[in-house]
């Protein structure tokens, strides 16, 4: 992957996105905006604050792991000042069945234009609430899902 700084905000969440399937902590770095500004709140995690323990949260997740199925899909985006705030539907689940698995979280992605390019400054990814399997099926009947950390 090229050290090439992202011309726009697309191009660094196809990074983060590629990075996160490959689970290749190098392009992921290349991602997120290198200071105190970084944050980052992974499913059922706290906030991590500043690029050394957002990436070293990346470290973790990616350490031993095998690569998943990462697919992402851009729900809206908007912008203004040098900020593009994305919320994004991905779907996570094992590398070897992609079919198998796949677990919907939504996430919040900012990107911040810097002298080096754009550069990821927030991530938030949640569970979105699902239907108990164990409550009738009314429309209104809501339940959190179980905490599974995929990211």
């Amino acid at each position: 992957m090229s050290d090439a700084p992202f011309s726009t905000a697309d191009a660094a969440e196809n990074a983060f996105y590629r990075a996160f399937a490959g689970t290749d902590l190098t392009a992921m770095a290349r991602v997120w905006h290198d200071g105190d500004e970084a944050r980052c709140i992974h499913p059922g995690g706290g906030l991590l604050s500043g690029a050394g323990a957002v990436l070293d949260s990346w470290r973790q997740i990616f350490a031993g792991a095998a690569a998943p199925t990462v697919r992402h899909r851009l729900l809206h985006r908007t912008g203004a000042g040098g900020l593009s705030i994305h919320l994004v539907e991905e779907q996570i689940g094992p590398g070897d069945d992609p079919e198998r698995g796949l677990t919907r979280i939504l996430a919040t992605n900012v990107y911040r234009q810097t002298t080096d390019g754009w550069r990821m400054v927030l991530h938030h990814a949640t569970l979105p609430l699902v239907e108990s399997q164990e409550e009738s099926p009314a429309p209104t009947s809501r339940a959190p899902t179980s905490g599974n950390r995929l990211h």
